[in-house]
């Protein structure tokens, strides 16, 4: 197989274009700038290895590769709002919000805290 040639890996270039274009569809849905193209495609390659790819599959890619099947009771849409608890040495006024509204993207590995996007910073 000759480097550089796109032509002869079919299969790993449609699923680069079937990740992007999953990518590129929650960007769009969620109204999220384009800069978060990477966290996008990341959730895209997550939700597919969780999923079935053919029908009547023996399995899920993760469910064949780890010998059992994926949790995915956390599975949240990318882009989907979140309230984050304000807390620590800046603690608000009485009758001020307590949370701040901001937008799911990612989760972090191996804790249950999950990555948010914060438009203000």
């Amino acid at each position: 197989m000759a480097p550089y040639l796109p032509s002869q890996n079919g299969v790993v270039e449609r699923m680069n274009r079937m990740l992007v274009e999953l990518a590129c569809a929650m960007l769009l849905a969620s109204e999220l700038p384009e800069f978060l193209w990477e966290a996008a495609v990341a959730h895209a390659a997550y939700l597919r290895n969780m999923s079935y790819t053919k029908p009547k599959a023996k399995g899920t890619p993760y469910q064949l590769w780890h010998g059992h099947k994926p949790n995915v009771s956390h599975l949240r849409e990318f882009g989907t709002p979140i309230w984050v608890l304000l807390q620590g040495q800046k603690v608000q006024r009485k009758m001020l919000p307590k949370s701040l509204r901001q937008a799911y993207v990612s989760y972090d590995e191996g804790s249950k805290s999950v990555i948010y996007y914060n438009a203000a910073t």
